[in-house]
């Protein structure tokens, strides 16, 4: 394995990855739900927005991780070794980010240029969003001596609120322009709070297998329950990310509020909501499975 793999692995991981893992899971959802759109016949905004922001935002965050680390500090020549090793799962990360990109950046900006745009590249490019979302929870993974994040649950979680996540980050866009974009993402409404249910399910069952597991698996879950971050995990996750969309979208369908709540202004409220929970998700992710692996 190479010299830069073997640093990836035993690096700190800080707030550049928490970082990378939200801009990867929304960039990739967003991409997502511009595709579904238009399979499913639509032809507004909400149809290549997220093709927009899909690319600047893997991009960003890709940046972040390689310097983060340690790739890009010390020699920027080593990214490239990260290409001729596929059997490590940073290699296979690096390539599926890459394809993604480049398939991500044709299919949504070639347009642009007048380049028409393929069915099947947005098919290929869509399949390829899965990947980058499910990459973004077993990149943990490689790290074998945490056990918060040795577990299969992390995976589906990640790849749930990057959908959520991403929706959510296109509504806002789209919505920008007002009105007038308001009935393509309502026909997500339920998928979309659909997912921030099935996310609380499999985030339950995480937190159920980590009050039972090793200590250090078991010592993440205290840290977030009711240690050190346990405002981040019951205010900015539960609360803030969880809860009030879910309220939200039970309220908006309620006889004498719809025509209130079912406006731009709440749906974006609605959008940043599940952002705010989505990066906190992560935090909590990565910083209570590190300082449990240290501490318990």
């Amino acid at each position: 394995m190479p010299e830069v793999i073997q640093n990836m692995t035993q690096t700190v991981w800080g707030l550049p990855v928490i970082i990378y893992l939200f801009l990867a899971g929304v960039g990739a959802g967003a991409y997502l739900t511009s595709w579904w759109n238009t399979r499913q016949g639509g032809q507004g905004t909400l149809s290549v927005v997220g093709r927009y922001l899909a690319a600047p935002l893997v991009a960003v965050g890709t940046l972040l991780l390689v310097f983060d680390l340690g790739a890009g500090r010390m020699h920027l020549g080593r990214i490239f070794g990260l290409y001729s090793h596929p059997e490590s799962i940073m290699s296979l990360g690096t390539w599926i980010l890459t394809i993604f990109l480049v398939l991500s950046v044709i299919d949504g900006y070639g347009p642009l240029v007048r380049v028409r745009r393929a069915k099947w590249l947005g098919a290929l490019t869509a399949v390829m969003a899965v990947a980058v979302a499910i990459y973004t929870g077993v990149l943990l993974g490689v790290v074998k001596a945490i056990p918060l994040w040795n577990t299969a649950l992390l995976p589906v979680l990640f790849v749930l609120s990057a959908c959520s996540t991403g929706m959510a980050a296109a509504f806002f866009v789209a919505l920008l322009g007002g009105r007038r974009n308001l009935s393509d993402v309502e026909s997500f409404g339920a998928l979309h709070i659909g997912l921030v249910l099935t996310e609380v399910v499999v985030l339950a069952l995480l937190l159920f297998f980590a009050a039972n597991g090793p200590s250090a698996a078991h010592y993440s879950y205290v840290l977030m329950v009711s240690g050190r971050y346990a405002a981040a995990f019951w205010y900015g996750l539960v609360l803030l990310g969880l809860a009030l969309p879910i309220a939200y979208a039970w309220l908006s369908r309620a006889r004498g509020l719809v025509r209130y709540l079912q406006s731009p202004g709440w749906v974006m409220l609605e959008s940043v909501l599940v952002l705010v929970g989505g990066f906190f998700l992560r935090y909590l992710v990565v910083s209570a499975g590190a300082v449990g692996r240290i501490l318990g």
